[in-house]
């Protein structure tokens, strides 16, 4: 399963390896319809774009589908920081998709990847100006989540936020097997719906997942990611709160009742966090923090209904 990838299991994508100031090789998959919104589709830990169910999208948008830098399929040789790497997905898009630089984007993401459009989001740029709303899926920001380590619950469920964080964290990964961390990491974040489960596992994704995972490359990378997302990051958005700095696009948030909301008032959070229209919608029936792989069609109905109500406000 090391070399499966999203365009195996969906023919009509494009494969695309973009290669960016001769230190970064971004690997994407697109499906362009020429003109209107995209869609920048970001996967999360210990995942990869393989995540993402797209058939039920390529009709209606634009799509692009990137693989995190450093989590085993993109590579750069550029220090983890969320806004430099952001930069960098956004750049390949650009150059991928017809008009890429000049098209309305919604960044729609998962994990690591919302907080990737987190950063974009509260330190606009240039490359930013055409994210025109987001969806994240099951997170709350970072600060918050570190400030939640004071109930012992929520450290005991997040116990690998401090431990990857660590210098000595990917040896330690390494002794172990990568791929056998990457599919405890999984068992712990599955939820409760035998159902959701089955759909989670379909394609062979978790076998994906722990041989991409497997690799060097995925180990030390996503390690920095969570090194960057400790100090740097929370530094970062304390220093947002107190300048005023919120993400001021539509926002909807959607998050999982029976992981992330036994920990978080995710709607309360985040109305902290957001100046702009904000939507906040719990996923239950006992799916956890993977609901985009084990329900779906919930996630690709709340996008589309997310997205037109958008476009009609906004006129995208």
């Amino acid at each position: 399963m090391a070399d499966a990838a999203l365009k195996s299991l969906h023919p009509f994508l494009q494969h695309n390896s973009t290669t960016l100031d001769n230190d970064t090789r971004i690997e994407s998959y697109t499906h362009d319809h020429g003109d209107g919104v995209i869609l920048c589709m970001v996967h999360g830990y210990p995942q990869s774009s393989y995540m993402f169910v797209v058939p039920a999208l390529k009709d209606h948008y634009s799509l692009f589908v990137p693989e995190l830098p450093n989590y085993g399929v993109s590579t750069t040789t550029r220090p983890w920081n969320k806004r430099d790497h952001g930069h960098l997905l956004l750049r390949a898009l650009h150059a991928t998709l017809k008009s890429g630089s000049t098209r309305q984007i919604i960044w729609c993401s998962h994990d690591r990847g919302a907080r990737i459009g987190h950063r974009l989001l509260t330190s606009p740029s240039s490359l930013t100006q055409n994210i025109k709303a987001a969806i994240f899926m099951d997170i709350v920001p970072s600060l918050e989540q570190w400030r939640s380590f004071a109930n012992p619950a929520a450290s005991v469920a997040y116990f690998h936020w401090p431990f990857l964080a660590r210098p000595d964290a990917p040896e330690m990964i390494t002794s172990m097997g990568g791929a056998k961390y990457c599919r405890l990491i999984m068992e712990r974040g599955k939820g409760q719906s035998s159902t959701g489960v089955e759909s989670m596992q379909s394609d062979g994704a978790w076998e994906h997942y722990c041989a991409v995972f497997d690799t060097k490359a995925a180990i030390d990378g996503s390690c920095a990611d969570y090194t960057d997302g400790a100090m740097p990051e929370c530094d970062a958005q304390s220093g947002d709160q107190k300048e005023g700095k919120k993400v001021q696009v539509p926002l909807l948030v959607l998050y999982s009742e029976g992981s992330l909301a036994r920990m978080h008032d995710v709607p309360k959070v985040w109305k902290d966090w957001a100046t702009g229209e904000l939507e906040c919608v719990g996923v239950g029936e006992g799916h956890g923090h993977y609901f985009p792989e084990s329900k779906p069609e919930f996630v690709v109905e709340q996008v589309k209904r997310w997205v037109a109500q958008v476009m009609k406000s906004s006129s995208l």
